[in-house]
């Protein structure tokens, strides 16, 4: 256990802030960490770490007084007291000593607390995105970790455009794996947020899987749940997060992808997949800081890389009230075909224009897509594509 450049500053910043002393910090080598502007070389610190022994040296002119810190039995650091900023009695040296130790224990404390949220984090994601998984052995892996996975849940999957490039922008100063230890207590910190405004439910799992993309894994409630009736939960539980997120006024700009609910593990893992295609898509189609539900989103996740059975299976799913009325299906198909012209398609079904518009308004309260408008129109020919072609093989 060792003090990193950045604890060496908390320390030394709070030591001048609480107890009006300049206070040095050297590594176990003797090069200072904190309180200087320059990573100087000071013998008296050196030997101090290596005899457990205080020493006194004139350090840039100024008489300064090196000892050792012990934390947990062990020498982690040397402290150096210049003699000008106060007399250096054994109640100043106790005091600097214990205001060290408890800012130290919180850090580690805190790195702890991450280290098991990392922990947490990877088994989440390898549940998701694993090639196979073992259910009775993650069930027991989720025990374990203290992660309920046995109840009905769906995938709720959140960017935060641009967290990581942000907080390192503002920490050019540190290493790479001090920058890496600030993204890890921003992200803690985010998943409190969302932790806190689902009331910490042990139903309601977060993690945050890195890339600036944090997973809920949303429970559901409800007897009798599938994919279909639990759209509109899902939907608002999304618009919820996304509400108190915004409640934090974060610097960057929140966009959420919405998974449909199945059942079982394999189910959560197709919820991930439905949830991250909703996010790249939506995001690509119609801009980010906005909420994406998978059918929303719809056939235009031929933008993304997945499979023709699972677009036709979606193509089912957003088309299959439509499919099941000849009538509409057939009306839908005219007019598609005459480029969405009212006039044209009307004649050529032989029925009136006032008629025709009244079937398009119903495949709208039908299937959430107005064949009028280009973007619906396209999804519904997309769909009816794919699900014909899945048909046909």
């Amino acid at each position: 256990m060792h003090l990193n450049s950045a604890l060496a500053r908390q320390i030394a910043d709070k030591a001048n802030q609480v107890l009006k002393r300049d206070l040095l910090i050297a590594d176990l080598a003797g090069q200072i960490l904190a309180g200087h502007a320059g990573h100087a070389f000071v013998p008296e610190a050196l030997s101090a770490a290596q005899t457990g022994r205080p020493t006194t040296s004139d350090f840039e002119e100024r008489q300064t007084k090196w000892w050792p810190f012990v934390y947990d039995e062990r020498t982690i650091a040397v402290f150096g007291l210049p003699v000008d900023t106060g007399p250096i009695t054994q109640e100043a040296i106790t005091l600097m000593q214990g205001l060290a130790e408890v800012i130290v224990y919180q850090h580690f404390l805190l790195d702890k607390i991450q280290s098991a949220e990392r922990v947490r984090a990877d088994f989440i994601r390898h549940l998701l995105t694993a090639p196979s998984i073992d259910p009775a052995d993650i069930h027991h892996q989720a025990d374990i970790l203290q992660l309920n996975l046995r109840g009905a849940q769906a995938v709720i999957l959140i960017n935060i455009d641009g967290l990581e490039a942000d907080v390192r922008a503002k920490l050019t100063h540190l290493s790479s794996e001090e920058q890496q230890l600030q993204i890890d207590a921003t992200a803690e910190k985010i998943n409190g947020y969302i932790r806190d405004g689902f009331k910490n439910l042990q139903e309601n799992l977060v993690a945050y899987l890195g890339d600036d993309q944090f997973i809920l894994l949303k429970g559901l409630v409800g007897e009798s749940l599938t994919t279909l009736n639990t759209i509109r939960q899902m939907t608002e539980k999304a618009g919820y997060a996304y509400e108190v997120l915004a409640g934090h006024d974060l610097e960057q700009q929140v966009t959420i992808g919405v998974g449909q609910y199945y059942p079982d593990l394999g189910g959560l893992r197709k919820s991930y997949q439905d949830a991250k295609l909703a996010l790249d898509v939506g995001s690509k189609v119609w801009g980010t800081g906005r909420i994406y539900h998978i059918k929303q989103v719809g056939m235009f996740i031929t933008l993304a890389s997945t499979s023709q059975e699972r677009k036709a299976e979606l193509a089912h799913q957003i088309l299959a009230p439509l499919l099941r009325d000849d009538q509409l299906f057939k009306t839908v198909q005219t007019f598609l075909s005459c480029g969405l012209n009212l006039t044209d398609a009307a004649e050529k079904l032989h029925i009136h224009r006032n008629t025709l518009i009244y079937r398009l308004d119903k495949t709208k309260k039908l299937i959430n897509l107005d064949p009028r408008h280009f973007d619906d129109a396209l999804q519904i020919k997309l769909g009816l594509m794919f699900y014909q072609d899945q048909a046909a093989v």
